[in-house]
């Protein structure tokens, strides 16, 4: 389901700025995410369970900035993105983005979850038994934002071009009772339930590290207070005997 929700024309100067500065992102995301991901292909033995999220938002990038970037700086170049590009390439665009960015933010809770477990929950090494969860999670994650970007197609909310007419992403105009639905079911499950979330695991983290911080120093405290203690005695023992 196509929208547009174009509202203004930009400044000449503004299209072009914002074309070269997308057009950098996309060598940078491109350049960075593919080092990156040679790194870890040459490496395999640093892909595990508290690695694999990474990899897989590394790999998000890397496509998003492949698949999505270049109509995109058509798109700026041209001044508006149906002057070389069409309704059906815009709702492309928009399908991509969204996919990975879901994706990408879900892989986020379970990095979360996964330091958490590590460092508050079971403190134990969870590589050799956890790899099934992961699998699983990973599933999930690919589950649930795939039927969150294909619901647009499906008549649940929209695509459409956004307010310069030179990129494309969900319509946020729609008023509609499905389209304002959408809007407020992907607000909850995409923004409000994963930061919410990714917000108590992390809390509960500094909590642990800071207490485990203030144990280490209390511990080395003792240590130092009883060298001196033996110390002193045995000082004092001396120059006893010495007398």
């Amino acid at each position: 389901m196509f929208n547009i929700t174009s509202a203004f024309d930009s400044p000449r100067w503004i299209e072009i700025s914002s074309g070269l500065w997308i057009l950098l992102l996309f060598v940078m995301g491109i350049a960075l995410n593919g080092l990156t991901m040679g790194v870890f292909a040459k490496n395999p033995k640093m892909i595990n369970v508290n690695t694999f999220f990474t990899i897989a938002i590394i790999v998000n990038g890397f496509m998003s900035s492949a698949l999505a970037y270049i109509p995109v700086i058509i798109a700026e170049f041209s001044g508006h993105w149906l002057v070389h590009l069409s309704e059906a390439s815009c709702i492309s665009e928009a399908f991509i983005v969204y996919y990975f960015g879901i994706s990408s933010m879900f892989y986020h809770v379970c990095i979360a979850y996964i330091r958490y477990l590590a460092i508050v929950a079971v403190p134990v090494i969870i590589a050799h038994v956890e790899k099934w969860r992961v699998a699983l999670a990973f599933a999930v994650c690919q589950l649930i934002s795939l039927l969150l970007a294909v619901s647009p197609l499906l008549g649940l909310g929209s695509y459409g071009l956004e307010a310069h007419g030179t990129s494309c992403g969900l319509a946020w105009n729609d008023r509609s009772r499905t389209g304002l639905g959408y809007l407020m079911l992907i607000g909850i499950v995409c923004f409000v339930v994963p930061t919410t979330f990714m917000g108590v695991c992390y809390v509960r983290i500094i909590k642990t590290v800071r207490w485990n911080d203030l144990a280490y120093e209390f511990f080395y405290l003792q240590v130092i207070q009883c060298c001196c203690f033996y110390i002193v005695n045995i000082v004092l023992e001396h120059i006893h005997k010495a007398q």
